[in-house]
């Protein structure tokens, strides 16, 4: 059994009590994303030998500092004005919160997905080309053949190029004991678009480290909102819903920045964990700093529980 990992009573309410801060929140989410860009550094000075496509695990975090950023930023909130006059009343944009944050976990559970988990190299390598088929798969789907004669010299070149990765990328994956335990629908949908997962996001969530009950619900309210869904303007059509200190919006703000926070903090602990040099640019950090981070971790995950009961 493992052992009860014990933080100070002060952190926990400390942290807790962040929650309620709008300042204090973005403050501590701050820090946090500066411990995350120096973890991530670590790969760029130190350049430890990756196994193929692990590339992306610092293309993916680096996905979800910028996008953090970004999110911090809208939370200042915005005025509109005409060209006579300005608005007196201060708005938030959470409609665009809420779609960067659906954003920031998809990034996460794809990283979960192709590199944090304890497939054999050999599963993690065929989902990888799967994934990275699918990509360019949908790059020559984005222009219909109609418009072929439209798209400037280099373009077509390079679409060409793919058309050929695309068919050496595929010759290898048929060679995988995983190809042939695709059912029709991913074959299908390999051959006409591509399948950059093998399962849907709501699976990989249930089947995440992460907390069910504290990510499915919001991911799914999310995803309503990058497609614009009748629920969603439902939330927007309120007399005071887009006002940025609205009761309506505080709360919304709160359990989006709680919700970044947390997959910042298990993104370093996973990223951490991954590298030599990543766990030793960790254990440099400031001691306050490492424990916020593990409070997060063990707060959005399920790991520390399921080993509980073992």
């Amino acid at each position: 059994m493992m052992k009860k990992k014990d933080f100070p009573l002060e952190l926990g309410l400390k942290e807790l009590f962040n929650l309620e801060d709008e300042k204090e929140n973005t403050n501590s989410l701050n820090q946090i994303i500066k411990a995350y860009t120096e973890v991530i550094e670590a790969i760029y000075n130190d350049i430890p030998k990756l196994k193929e496509g692990e590339v992306f695990i610092e293309t993916l975090s680096v996905k979800i500092l910028i996008t953090t950023k970004s999110i911090i930023e809208l939370a200042k909130g915005y005025t509109l004005e005409t060209e006579r006059k300005i608005s007196p009343i201060q708005f938030l944009d959470f409609s665009s919160i809420n779609i960067l944050t659906r954003a920031i976990i998809e990034s996460f559970l794809t990283m979960e997905y192709l590199f944090y988990n304890n497939l054999s190299d050999e599963e993690k390598y065929f989902r990888f080309l799967i994934w990275r088929i699918s990509g360019y798969k949908s790059r020559q789907n984005f222009f219909a053949e109609k418009d072929k004669d439209l798209i400037r010299n280099e373009i077509q070149e390079k679409l060409d190029t793919e058309i050929n990765e695309i068919n050496e990328l595929l010759r290898e994956a048929k060679k995988s004991k995983y190809f042939k335990g695709l059912d029709k629908n991913h074959l299908f949908k390999l051959d006409k678009y591509g399948v950059p997962r093998l399962e849907s996001w709501n699976t990989l969530l249930n089947n995440s480290i992460l907390k069910n009950e504290m990510f499915l619900i919001p991911y799914k309210l999310y995803s309503n909102y990058a497609h614009s869904e009748f629920i969603s303007l439902i939330q927007l059509n309120g007399s005071d819903t887009l006002h940025k200190n609205s009761n309506d919006n505080k709360m919304h703000l709160k359990n989006a920045l709680r919700i970044i926070n947390m997959i910042n903090c298990v993104s370093i602990i996973e990223l951490k964990n991954k590298f030599e040099c990543t766990l030793k640019t960790f254990n440099n950090l400031e001691e306050s700093t490492k424990e916020k981070i593990e409070f997060w971790n063990h707060i959005a995950t399920e790991r520390y529980f399921h080993q509980q009961a073992l």
